[in-house]
């Protein structure tokens, strides 16, 4: 509606000049007088060298014809000079690529210059332009320029019109002073356009006295002063400051134009403060959108006071008001009556509360948006009320509408967007609501208590999004569209077979979401997944499903989340899978899946947020290969039958060890889908949704798994939960595990864990969750901080453990330390202290430091002076040569007296 009334507002205010600077365009060639010149044809003919691609609209530049006649050329009657060109592309697809020649030099009578939705290779915007004089309307939207906007464009004196939006947030100024020389300026559009070093902005835009239409859409303007000395620009009609990072309460000067302003768009900025009450004198106001913002306080009913008057009687000229994703609060009571004129009223997602009835909505007769979601307001009406309005959109998300399901909406045959969940309706869904509108694009009834079954919705083609999920509904999943883009049906009772999937997935299917997980759906999943290019997320978790994941699945290229966990699914995970490489979600846990973890789900899926095989009867050893998944949150690999070390490498999971993210895994601006996952935390089972983003856990429990747990471990200090749990892992608990200090759930029982508790894991001051049970743990347990909430069962079946909150004391028992330990304790100690896990007694110590002084006393000397080595090893060899000759000797001597003896 609001770009409809923006259309018409803009067609009128630009009609007359407009059609004064193209004249030509609207006659005929036959009307011409004289001949192009030729200077100028040959001037275009250079300027149309310099494109290529899609060059049709070229296909009348004939040399030989009169340039006047080019199509996109229209020439002055008397003279003959080119006054317009127009090349501009009607979409993307017909863009025509090249550069800006000098060459448009030679046209100095040129009026009028279009080359929007154009592709001109993120140049920039030639300084030249600014010297075509007599240039009274520029049009380069959507023309891939990039660079600095040259300040010679405020050569153009005689300029009504610029339009730069559009180039991909790729342009930008340094100041806008050059606008101070286009004071016949009327239009002009910025949005997009990098504004943020352009610190007095609005004191050069408040110097465009003649401006009607002022566009800075996304310019990441901060700066918005309060007041003007004096406001110039009172004939403005249409101002958007959208989507920018304006602070501060809304400015008291925009009520000094309060006389002309048709359009206000001020969403998503960052205002606070209260609405101000003089919007009541914006007489000429009909689109006030002041969306997604920090106001708070109550709406002030003079909003309801924008009025006109016509031949002496006042009315209401206020049509569309926007005031969703806010903090306003208050009731609606004394507002309503007065804005009954309204066509768009949305005042979604705030804390408004209150009643609202039927006798309120009486002289609504021209609404057709109305947006109510998000807020504590009931809809009390009586169950014949027929209202007077039909609506386009209705949302009332979070109203109190039930318990019975809203008979008035039988009335409204033309809507196209309907939001009546979490309205505590608990009812069945009425056959009529099935057949209302033939524009029906978006439904949702979620988280009410409906029941009944769903008709076939196959002939709904112009259906978009359904969303049942979390109702009672129940028999067989309804036949869909493939039209359709998102199917939200998970928490209800949906039994049968899923092969009416199937039905969608047919050639140049829209199918985006799929959810229909939670039922109680049975048999096969069928291999009918060819055709599921579009598909981003399937969820068919928590189901009745059984047999093998079928080869097709690796049909789904753009798939980031994929969903079959708590079913009876058998065999090995597909290696078609390995090509799904966008994934981000991967959850097969809860099935009875065999074989070994593929190690190309390290080396392809490189992309893994959530890595989810618990419950299976996975074996072998965990692929070194899942180390390369730096992105990795959540690792679920319990209950399986995998054997071996846990490898070294863990500490490569480079989102395991930031602290904090906010990063969300999958989210649709439409449903605001958040993915969620059943996760065992604290020793008990979680449905994670909202708070999904901020969870990280790893969990390898029960399995087989044997060695040390690895040092680097206690790199992941973003972990909020690990579970080692009943597994053979033995050695000492890591020295540095106090470094981790976001840990909410710590289980590390039912292991062969040997040495005493480190004494800094009391550093983990967020730790709730505590077992270390069942393990050959020694010494005394530390005590301080969170340790003294714990009881004595998070410890019992280490027998060597003493100290509170076990019976054993060990203040002067030292016979509870574990005498293996007592160096490695030594060495821990000092690997926490100084990062190294080297430990040397000083013994040994000692015989080193003797050795290293009494090798370098002696032969230090030798190697640096020649002549003692020389004379030291003269005398080794004399003395070599000596005692060669006694042991000669010495033999001979013993053989003679051996011979005699014999003798």
């Amino acid at each position: 509606m609001a770009s409809i009334l923006h259309e018409l507002v803009t067609m009128f205010i630009f009609v007359t000049y407009v059609f004064m600077v193209t004249t030509e365009y609207s006659l005929g060639v036959a009307a011409l007088k004289v001949q192009c010149i030729d200077s100028e044809q040959k001037a275009l003919q250079n300027f149309k060298e310099g494109f290529h691609g899609h060059l049709d609209r070229f296909s009348s530049w004939v040399p030989e014809e009169d340039c006047c006649k080019w199509r996109g050329v229209r020439c002055e009657n008397e003279t003959g000079h080119v006054i317009t060109l127009d090349l501009h592309s009607s979409d993307s697809s017909e863009a025509m690529q090249g550069q800006l020649r000098e060459s448009l030099l030679d046209l100095p009578y040129m009026s009028y210059l279009d080359l929007s939705l154009n592709d001109f290779l993120q140049i920039q915007i030639p300084e030249f332009i600014g010297s075509l004089s007599n240039l009274k309307y520029v049009n380069l939207t959507n023309a891939n320029f990039k660079g600095i906007i040259p300040d010679q464009l405020g050569n153009l004196s005689h300029l009504v019109s610029l339009d730069l939006s559009g180039n991909g947030y790729s342009l930008r100024v340094n100041n806008l002073n050059w606008l101070y020389h286009l004071s016949p300026l009327k239009f002009l559009d910025l949005s997009g356009v990098d504004l943020s070093n352009s610190v007095n902005w609005l004191d050069a835009i408040n110097m465009l006295s003649s401006l009607i239409e002022l566009n800075l859409f996304a310019c990441k303007l901060h700066n918005l002063p309060q007041s003007l000395p004096r406001v110039n620009f009172t004939s403005l009609k249409i101002l958007d400051l959208s989507f920018n990072s304006l602070n501060g309460t809304i400015p008291d000067w925009l009520f000094e134009i309060d006389q002309s302003l048709v359009f206000l768009y001020l969403r998503r900025n960052e205002f606070h403060g209260s609405i101000p009450e003089a919007f009541g004198n914006m007489t000429s106001l009909i689109v006030l959108d002041l969306s997604e913002n920090n106001l708070e306080g109550p709406i002030p009913t003079t909003l309801g006071m924008i009025s006109q008057k016509n031949q002496s009687k006042e009315f209401s000229s206020l049509r569309e008001l926007y005031l969703y994703h806010n903090q306003l609060n208050g009731s609606l009571q004394k507002i309503l009556p007065k804005l009954s004129r309204i066509h768009v009223l949305d005042v979604s997602w705030n804390s408004l509360e209150g009643v609202v009835t039927d006798a309120e909505l009486l002289d609504f007769s021209n609404l057709q948006v109305l947006d109510f979601s998000g807020n504590n307001l009931t809809l009390n009406v009586s169950s014949s009320w027929a209202p007077s309005f039909q609506l386009e959109r209705i949302g009332l998300n979070s109203c109190k509408l039930g318990p019975q399901f809203p008979q008035w909406l039988r009335t409204q045959k033309h809507f196209s967007s309907i939001d009546i969940s979490m309205n505590g309706i608990s009812d069945a869904v009425p056959d009529w609501f099935w057949n209302l509108s033939s524009k029906i694009r978006h439904v949702n009834l979620s988280s009410n208590v409906l029941t009944g079954t769903v008709p076939d919705l196959s002939s709904k083609i112009k259906l978009s999004t359904i969303d049942l999920s979390l109702n009672k509904l129940s028999g067989p999943l309804p036949l869909l569209s493939s039209s359709i883009s998102k199917v939200f049906l998970a928490g209800n009772s949906f039994s049968g077979p899923i092969f009416r999937l199937c039905e969608m997935l047919k050639v140049n299917n829209s199918v985006r979401y799929l959810d229909v997980s939670n039922n109680t759906l049975s048999g096969q999943i069928p291999d009918c997944w060819t055709h599921g290019k579009n598909l981003v997320i399937l969820n068919l978790a928590s189901n009745n499903l059984t047999g093998k994941i079928p080869e097709s699945i690796g049909h789904l290229l753009q798939l980031n989340s994929l969903r079959f966990d708590h079913n009876g699914l058998t065999g090995k995970i597909p290696s078609s899978l390995k090509k799904c490489t966008s994934l981000i979600v991967l959850d097969l846990g809860q099935n009875r899946l065999s074989g070994e973890i593929p190690e190309w789900i390290g080396e392809n899926l490189l992309k893994l947020m959530i890595l989810g095989l618990s419950s299976n009867a996975f074996k072998g050893h965990i692929p070194v290969q899942v180390c390369l998944l730096e992105s990795l949150k959540i690792l679920d690999l319990s209950s399986n039958y995998l054997s071996g070390e846990i490898p070294r490498c863990v500490d490569n999971f480079k989102a395991m060890a930031e602290r904090e993210t906010v990063r969300s895994y999958i989210y649709d601006p439409y449903t605001a889908y958040i993915e969620d996952v059943i996760l065992t935390a604290k020793g008990r089972q979680f449905h994670f949704r909202k708070v999904l983003q901020y969870v990280k856990l790893l969990d390898l429990s029960s399995n087989g798994l044997t060695g040390e747990i690895p040092q680097g471990i206690t790199s992941l200090i973003g972990l909020i939960s690990l579970n080692l749990s009943r597994n053979n892992l033995m050695g000492a608990i890591p020295p540095n595990i106090g470094a981790m200090g976001y840990m909410e759930s710590l289980d590390l029982s039912r292991n062969q864990l040997s040495c005493s508790i480190p004494t800094n894991m009391t550093d983990l001051l967020f730790l709730s969750c505590l077992d270390l049970s069942h393990n050959r743990l020694s010494g005394s347990i530390p005590s301080g901080k969170q340790f003294d909430t714990f009881d004595a069962v998070t410890y019992q079946g280490n027998h060597n453990l003493c100290g509170p909150p076990l019976a054993y004391n060990c203040s002067e028992d030292k016979s509870y330390e574990d005498p293996n330990c007592i160096d490695k304790d030594v060495g821990r100690e000092l690997e926490a202290e100084t990062g190294h896990g080297l430990h040397i007694p000083p013994f040994y110590m000692s015989m080193v430091l003797g050795f290293i002084v009494g090798f370098w006393g002696f032969w230090g000397p030798l190697l640096l002076k020649t002549s003692w080595r020389h004379a030291y090893f003269r005398c080794l060899g004399n003395l070599i040569d000596q005692i060669y000759v006694r042991v000669i000797v010495a033999v001979t001597r013993l053989q003679r007296k051996f011979q005699r003896q014999a003798a």
